[in-house]
């Protein structure tokens, strides 16, 4: 017996939301936001709610997009695609009128972009992209992936492109990183550190003593004739290119930590009924409200959707009825059990269950597979 299915009786929003006004509040969200941010742990289905929420918001007449920042582009799957990239790829949802746009993060790609636009001249741009550093650093630099996506994020959102994006963010266990990323790289760059590794001299001119200076210079002098190439002038060289677009940055990151907080973005806590993913979206709730991110409430995937009904027990000794019986009596079981869990995770939190997304056979990786998962989630029709 297929467990999901619209028909089934028992387990839907009306019987975990707070109020009945809560029922339309995807609906509004799509229509009134700007920035909806999907976050949860791995394997809850944050990918295809965010896809399944683009698919809605293009059939609600918004011009959308979705952006994915995890690496493991999951994205790409869900829309049935070969390949994701940087640059917008249209996706027809419904007629020419009906469509939305797919991103995937290209940190490289985003770094080169910024460099491009904020260096002072060409000159300065051309010195930053020939350093060795800079090559071999802006896909691999200790949180350049979570500042790039910031970064993406901004852009879109302000360059007023879209009326709404979607936004996939990677696990739980990184979405910290991701928050946090508008200053961490600010903050490295603005340094003491970073000041005397730009001058990497002033270490041995403002030693407090004879002795300090010379180990100062050996050290130095040590460091370069191990790494067989000028380790430290390529480092002063990639810190000082910066440096006359430190302000710009700085702009960038005050403008996007409001934006994550802003009246029109929303976080949404994407969880399944298991008791694991329970736990960290709890954690998680109390995380970004601890950080001032706004959450709109709870999307519940792979629910079971049976409810026990004494007036179908088969009044017959048949082995094959009896064993169909006791499967549905076991699922109809758990179908109680994740409405119980549910609501203690709404109550617990303090927020409503926004959508309830029967358990489905396999997930989506088709336009129409996120249009028949949109209907769970918003109740849009495929045509409007």
């Amino acid at each position: 017996m297929r467990a999901g299915g619209r028909n089934h009786q028992g387990l839907g929003p009306m019987q975990l939301t707070k109020d009945s006004s809560s029922l339309r509040s995807l609906h509004a969200l799509l229509r009134s936001k700007q920035l909806i941010i999907c976050v949860g742990c791995g394997g809850v289905g944050k990918t295809t709610t965010a896809a399944a929420l683009a698919v809605s918001a293009a059939l609600l007449g918004r011009k959308a997009a979705v952006l994915t920042v995890d690496p493991a582009q999951r994205l790409k799957t869900a829309l049935g695609l070969d390949h994701l990239s940087h640059e917008p790829h249209r996706i027809v949802v419904n007629g020419s009128a009906r469509w939305f746009d797919a991103l995937a993060l290209d940190t490289k790609r985003m770094f080169d972009e910024l460099v491009e636009r904020f260096a002072p001249g060409p000159d300065i741009a051309q010195r930053i992209f020939t350093n060795r550093l800079y090559r071999e650093l802006s896909n691999e630099l200790a949180g350049s992936a979570e500042y790039m996506a910031m970064e993406k994020l901004h852009d879109l959102v302000w360059g007023a492109a879209y009326d709404v994006l979607v936004v996939d963010t990677p696990p739980s266990a990184h979405i910290r990183d991701l928050l946090a990323a508008p200053n961490r790289l600010l903050t490295l760059l603005a340094s003491r550190a970073v000041r005397l590794l730009q001058t990497p001299g002033v270490l041995v001119e403002t030693a407090p003593s004879r002795t300090a200076r010379y180990f100062f210079r050996v050290l130095l002098e040590a460091l370069q004739r191990w790494s067989g190439l000028p380790l430290l002038k390529d480092l002063a060289d990639f810190i000082g290119g910066f440096e006359p677009m430190l302000q710009r940055f700085a702009d960038r990151a005050e403008r996007t930590s409001r934006l994550l907080r802003a009246e029109h973005t929303a976080f949404l806590l994407v969880t399944t009924p298991e008791p694991p993913t329970l736990a960290v979206a709890r954690e998680l709730a109390t995380e970004l409200r601890a950080g001032g991110y706004p959450i709109a409430g709870i999307i519940a995937n792979r629910v079971h959707c049976f409810t026990k009904q004494e007036r179908l027990k088969p009044q017959t000794n048949d082995p094959f009825l009896r064993r169909l019986w006791n499967n549905y009596v076991v699922l109809a079981e758990r179908s109680a059990r994740d409405v119980q869990a549910l609501w203690a995770l709404a109550q617990h939190v303090d927020l409503p269950v926004l959508a309830t997304v029967p358990m489905q056979p396999s997930p989506p990786t088709s336009i129409p597979a996120l249009r028949a998962m949109a209907r769970h989630l918003v109740n849009v029709p495929n045509r409007s």
